[in-house]
């Protein structure tokens, strides 16, 4: 079952995942970055700022993950 999201956290998350390795994120809107954190598809950053798409978001989006 494919958890249920707004179109702001869907339209982040694709966002994160155009992202490469290295580069500075998106700012999130802090609903949304909840919402994303609670689903498990994003999690925090190494970095200490921002979040990081998951392999769990990958495959939301896609149904895959390498």
């Amino acid at each position: 079952m494919t958890k249920s999201l707004s179109a702001g956290a869907i339209d982040t998350l694709r966002q994160l995942n155009d992202i490469g390795t290295g580069q500075a994120a998106p700012a999130v809107e802090p609903v949304v970055e909840k919402e994303l954190l609670g689903a498990g598809l994003v999690a925090k950053s190494g970095k200490g700022a921002g979040v990081e798409i998951t392999c769990d978001g990958r495959k939301y989006l896609s149904g895959d993950c390498d």
